[in-house]
């Protein structure tokens, strides 16, 4: 899932087959696709950033401050 989070494009060309079966017609498919492709993506890459940032928070927080 790493994988196709990091590529919205390609996860929303598979996800585009299935949705047009679904919706019976392909552009909606696609329009649908690519938006809840890009939701996903922009999903992970918080969820990344904010497994990062404790790690930072106590880095910066064992340095004493300079006078």
């Amino acid at each position: 899932m790493k994988q196709l989070a990091s590529k919205p494009f390609f996860l929303a060309l598979l996800m585009s087959v299935p949705l047009w079966i679904v919706f019976n017609n392909f552009i909606v498919a696609i329009m649908v696709a690519l938006l809840v492709a890009f939701l996903i993506s922009m999903c992970y890459s918080l969820y990344t950033i904010k497994q990062g940032k404790p790690a930072a928070d106590e880095r910066d927080s064992s340095i004493p401050p300079s006078k």
